[in-house]
């Protein structure tokens, strides 16, 4: 069932789309699934029919008990609030002279909201507090004008279990697709309510949320309360900004996210990692339209009109926005069909700062050497719209690292925009999928577009602390291609020393003679009668034969 009133919205986890809609379009924004979700728990008995998914009441309702699979979303607490298995620790900028400003908690968001619960000790679940913070971060004003940010942090657990066994005894610390983001925001009021949690039991096709999750002139609100929308502004220039949370497990693998020259940190906390990520916050050219029906491209219809379920969003018109995750390659192959239609332009531009974690992939060659460390292997990040998540694919032939990314050539305010791309990978991990040495490592990072023309763009390649930098600036969208070859010098071979003849000593009474060859004499025209002369020097003699014979240095004719 589409939402009825203005403003309003249902997010769905799957529905068809009928060819018959009156309008169609995409909504592709970063952070979107952060807080579009309370935290709950979901049955995942039939991943096929998302319809046959039911929302439980606690995990102790029967629907979770008999099930054999469920889903669980579960938003970080600040540490203030409870620090028992997983929290919010601390956040911070840093302006360009490097003065830091630690950030304030104030209240979490929404505020008494009817998700929240306590911790839970034999699932070892933190407490939930809405879906994330408000954080006070002094006199580091944001385009609206207030020094206050949104800081959430959701992970989402799948759990398998024998049917009848109840939730609460299994294990849930898994944060195997962990995200948090820090986001600048302005509060307005109005007629807004925070999200609540649906299935088909309230008339919808699938499990999803209702709430506002946009002003009326269609900004989107972080979060929203009962009466208050936190609504998405721009950060301060000049700032970089960082993020604590604290794990009660460890972390392996790769991260995924919207920031620019991260430097990240670990260290050991409650069986876990304090993990800590500070890096500039990137603009990313977004997308929120409707076209009508008429024209909706043809390569899109092909996607779009067959038997494949969607994320979407309705309004009132019986309008139809789809939605997907923004590192998945359908969405990627949606948004490259779609944006002829609205001219290759991004419909907002705003600066973003936020990341997810990513541990399941496919690519032997990385794996092997990044899988088991206890730690993160490496970081991606870019300003692409759409991007390959996790790590990149190695390839044999090339000896590459190769990501994809997509995005809006232009941004929304007409110009050209400009692509970013960091990676950071663990040294050690580099060295193991290249087989190289201790030897520093030099990196080329190249940009292919999708005409098949290579260019390099602007790098900077570091390695410190056990960790390798890399960083590409100044490329253009929509589809390029990145590659980041690993190089390492061979050693300077160590020269071979030329022989040094030497002088054999025969003792008497049998001195035996030594017969040493001259230097090869000038030919001349005529040739001359070589001669041969005896020469003693104590106990050692030679004989030396030449066209005019000389005893050498210290030798005297016999």
């Amino acid at each position: 069932m589409l939402a009825s009133l203005l403003q309003s919205h249902v997010a769905q986890a799957g529905a068809k789309i009928p060819s018959t809609v009156p309008g169609l379009g995409l909504i592709l924004e970063e952070n979107f699934e952060l807080t579009s979700m309370p935290s709950v728990v979901i049955t995942m008995n039939d991943e096929n029919d998302a319809s046959k998914s039911l929302i439980c009441s606690s995990v102790d309702d029967p629907l979770c008990t008999e099930a054999k699979r469920v889903m669980i979303i579960q938003h970080l607490p600040a540490c203030v609030e409870d620090a028992s298995f997983a929290c919010i620790s601390d956040i911070w900028a840093i302006d360009a002279a490097g003065k830091k400003t630690v950030g304030n908690y104030v209240v979490s968001l929404p505020n008494k909201s009817a998700y929240d619960r306590g911790p839970i000790d034999s699932m070892e679940l933190s407490a939930v507090r809405g879906t994330g913070g408000l954080w006070n971060i002094p006199g580091v004003v944001n385009s609206g004008g207030e020094d206050n940010y949104f800081v959430s942090s959701r992970n989402t657990i799948w759990l398998d279990k024998a049917v009848g066994t109840p939730l609460r005894t299994v294990k849930a610390n898994y944060y195997d697709n962990i995200s948090a983001a820090i986001t600048p925001v302005q509060k307005l009021t109005g007629e807004y309510r925070p999200n609540k949690a649906t299935d088909k039991r309230d008339g919808n096709v699938a499990w999803g949320s209702n709430g506002n999750s946009q002003t009326p002139t269609k900004e989107r609100c972080a979060v929203t309360d009962s009466g208050i929308c936190q609504v998405t502004r721009d950060f301060p220039a000049g700032y970089r900004f960082g993020l604590t949370i604290k794990i009660g497990s460890k972390l392996s693998g790769w991260f995924h996210g919207r920031i620019a020259l991260p430097n990240i940190s670990t260290k050991p906390w409650n069986g876990g990692v304090e993990l800590t990520v500070e890096a500039e916050p990137v603009k990313i050219s977004t997308l929120n339209f409707t076209v009508p029906n008429a024209q909706i491209p043809e390569a899109v219809r092909k996607i779009i009109f067959t038997d494949k379920e969607f994320g979407i969003s309705g309004s009132f018109d019986g309008s139809i926005q789809t939605m997907g995750g923004l590192s998945d390659p359908d969405t990627m192959e949606l948004m490259n069909a779609f944006l002829p239609a609205v001219g290759d332009k991004g419909s907002k531009t705003t600066g973003y700062w936020s990341y997810s974690a990513l541990n399941a992939w496919n690519q032997p060659a990385i794996q092997k050497c990044s899988d088991g460390t206890g730690d993160l292997a490496g970081v991606v990040t870019t300003n692409a719209l759409t991007y390959s998540a996790g790590p990149p694919t190695f390839n044999k032939e090339s000896g590459a690292l190769e990501y994809k990314v997509a995005s809006p050539h232009y941004e929304a305010s007409g110009a050209e925009a400009s692509g970013s791309y960091d990676l950071v990978l663990k040294s050690d991990v580099a060295r193991c999928i290249y087989g190289f040495s201790k030897a520093p490592i030099k990196a080329e990072i190249s940009i292919t577009t999708q005409d098949g023309a290579k260019k390099v763009a602007t790098t900077v390649v570091n390695e410190s602390n056990g960790w390798l930098y890399l960083s590409a600036k100044g490329f253009t969208f929509s589809s390029p291609v990145i590659q980041v070859k690993l190089t390492q010098e061979a050693p300077a071979p160590v020269p071979t020393p030329t022989p040094t003849p030497t002088v054999v000593a025969t003792p008497e009474p049998a001195p035996t003679p030594v017969e040493v060859a001259a230097p090869a004499p000038i030919l001349k025209p005529v040739a001359a009668k070589k001669m041969t002369i005896t020469c003693v020097k104590g106990k050692t003699i030679k004989k030396v034969t030449a066209v005019k014979p000389k005893c050498p240095a210290g030798f005297k004719k016999r």
